[in-house]
């Protein structure tokens, strides 16, 4: 699960109109609901031995949530579980996590992308300048569908990756105080491709950070990740009457021709 999955969760639970203020009664704390269910998953992913859980009743007040009940059936940890063999998804590979100076000043953090990125992908996508959702998605799309946003968060990091570039700026909702939030600004992707040595990837950067170098980084950082997982080829779509992407590419040493399928694609590729 991730923060954007455990709501919708609860949102489609028979419980969730009660949830809000209700008979006088103060409406719950949502997140510390949330966080229940989050860290269920989490024991999940960590403990191979869990077999089934049972915790009823959980009581959620405006001042939190308390378990006031449990069952827990373990059984023995199948052998080699240190490798999370047990998941059919891969744990967070933090290994790939850098931080880079920005042109202009600052600095920011690429990583890979996480569940809980869920709602900044989306406003990072909301917030482009339609030509840009279009140049990325080929589509008039003003937000990305719920099912779409979870795909795109809740990756299988042993055959694609998502690197996010992750800005800290003030508050807006708190001007005048010390208090910064992260904001995504940039995500470059591949996916493995079925031949197993090949992938295809995909970028978009935040309209007010074009110019920044963010693009070149995040390509060359999701290259170097592939690189590292054995595949020898990076290839992808442009838009041919996208110039802005096909400079980037083209400054990045790849070959660019034209897509035989589709005459309003080009064909990028780059040996890694």
């Amino acid at each position: 699960l991730n923060q954007f999955l455990a709501r919708r969760l609860i949102e489609r639970s028979r419980v969730a109109e009660t949830l809000g203020e209700w008979r006088g009664a103060e409406a719950i704390d949502h997140e510390a609901l949330e966080q229940v269910l989050l860290r269920v998953s989490e024991m999940v992913c960590e403990l191979p031995q869990l077999r089934e859980m049972d915790i009823n009743p959980i009581i959620v007040d405006a001042h939190g949530a308390v378990a006031v009940d449990a069952r827990v059936v373990i059984d023995n940890a199948p052998a080699g579980t240190h490798d999370y063999s047990h998941l059919a998804i891969l744990p967070y590979p933090a290994r790939y996590q850098q931080r880079w100076p920005l042109r202009g000043g600052g600095e920011y953090t690429i990583r890979p992308i996480r569940p809980d990125d869920a709602q900044m992908l989306q406003e990072l996508v909301q917030n482009l300048s339609p030509e840009s959702r279009y140049f990325r998605f080929v589509s008039s799309l003003k937000e990305l569908p719920p099912a779409m946003l979870s795909r795109l968060t809740l990756i299988d990091y042993d055959r694609e990756m998502a690197l996010v570039a992750v800005h800290r700026q003030p508050d807006p909702d708190r001007p005048g105080e010390d208090h910064e939030i992260e904001r995504v600004v940039g995500v470059s992707r591949y996916v493995t491709n079925p031949d197993k040595t090949s992938c295809e990837f995909s970028l978009v950067v935040a309209d007010d950070f074009n110019g920044k170098g963010l693009g070149s980084r995040l390509m060359l950082s999701i290259m170097e990740e592939a690189r590292d997982k054995g595949l020898t080829e990076i290839e992808g779509l442009v838009l041919a009457n996208n110039p802005g992407m096909l400079k980037l590419m083209k400054s990045l040493g790849f070959a660019i021709k034209r897509f035989a399928d589709d005459p309003d694609f080009m064909l990028v590729t780059h040996t890694l």
